[in-house]
């Protein structure tokens, strides 16, 4: 990647001149606010412009009684479960996948849900469990998944669905007055299936203005400048901008796969509580690919770490600094919550490009 670095300085001037009063946004992505610390930009912004971070790190916001019920699983026998490397280090109330690994149970790091299934072909005489964590922009991929089970009659194989969504999340967050959020920076990762009537209803409601748009330096700063230009004027709508451009035709068809599979319903994320149609379910035609059903698996909140401020850190009502485990007794060697453990939560990357940086010099 080559950074622009004029056009940089032009956006920044820009910024800094349009910011005259104080502003508050919500960076929904976590791959954004890691942009955001990555490139330096937090620093250079305004001093009036107040930049926290939302729920959209989806290892974050699950449950630790949701990471019980993933080990619960995994020390049954003729059990492989199969999942990304975030998940497998992040802490249920007493266990991680990686610890109950360490004792013999039969954890595997993979990439995709196809990935999952694959295993499963290749040792039918084991049971391999995927645990679907994520936001709508994984949904598609974990339903075209359990479609091609069926289609090959791979019996072996099923699925923990704890797809998140963000709209409904967002929308409880936005009811807080305290928090004072007057936009949304999000990320092109909703284009692959979430309808953007949802972020224009959510602008309308709330009085804020929301913009998607992309990853780089030069992305994020038009989206802060964009998102100003609508405050200082009043106006609340959703713009869409973004770099990755998905075709009709692809929406539609991730869209039917998805509700082929799943369905909406009340969620439990961390922190924030059991949040109505914030989640997929799968569907009862495809029950034999739910672990839910085939293993009789019951989610709760679970015992979170008593020293971790991951909640308020998700939810925008604090940064990393404000935590005091943070960069003592929560480090990336010896993380206590899942923002410091996984790559795309906010306290991992305030650590790597805040404090480390710091060390390093």
């Amino acid at each position: 990647m080559v950074i622009d670095v004029d056009r940089k300085t032009a956006l920044l001037k820009e910024l800094h001149d349009l910011v005259d009063r104080p502003i508050r946004l919500m960076v929904v992505c976590g791959t954004q606010n890691r942009a955001i610390l990555r490139h330096g930009i937090r620093e250079e912004l305004p001093g009036y412009l107040d930049l926290v971070a939302g729920p959209g790190c989806s290892v974050c916001v699950m449950p630790a009684g949701h990471i019980d019920a993933f080990v619960k699983v995994a020390v049954q026998r003729d059990v492989i479960i199969a999942a990304c490397d975030d998940l497998i280090r992040v802490s249920g109330s007493t266990e991680s996948l990686e610890s109950v690994m360490q004792k013999g149970a039969n954890v595997e790091m993979i990439i995709s849900p196809m990935d999952a299934l694959d295993i499963a072909r290749r040792q039918p005489g084991k049971t391999v469990v995927y645990p679907a964590v994520g936001f709508e922009a994984t949904a598609p991929g974990v339903a075209e998944t359990i479609l091609e089970a069926a289609r090959l009659g791979i019996e072996n194989f099923c699925v923990i669905p704890s797809i998140r969504l963000l709209p409904p999340t967002i929308d409880l967050l936005m009811h807080d007055p305290e928090l004072n959020i007057r936009g949304l920076l999000c990320s092109d990762h909703i284009n692959t299936i979430s309808d953007a009537r949802a972020y224009t209803v959510l602008a309308k409601k709330h009085n804020i203005s929301c913009y998607i748009g992309g990853f780089e330096p030069e992305d994020i700063l038009e989206g802060l400048i964009y998102l100003v230009r609508q405050i200082r004027t009043g106006e609340s709508i959703f713009d869409d901008t973004s770099a990755f451009v998905y075709s009709s035709d692809e929406k539609m068809e991730a869209r039917k796969m998805v509700s082929e599979v799943f369905f909406a319903v009340n969620t439990l994320w961390r922190g924030l509580g059991n949040i109505e149609q914030s989640g997929f379910v799968i569907r009862d035609e495809l029950s034999l690919y739910d672990a839910v059903k085939r293993f009789n698996i019951r989610f709760s909140e679970g015992q979170e770490q008593s020293s971790c401020q991951c909640s308020d850190i998700i939810s925008g009502r604090g940064l990393p600094p404000d935590c005091p485990a943070f960069g003592m007794v929560c480090t990336p060697q010896n993380p206590i919550g899942p923002c410091m453990i996984s790559d795309e939560g906010i306290c991992s990357s305030y650590f790597k490009y805040n404090l480390e940086s710091r060390f390093d010099a």
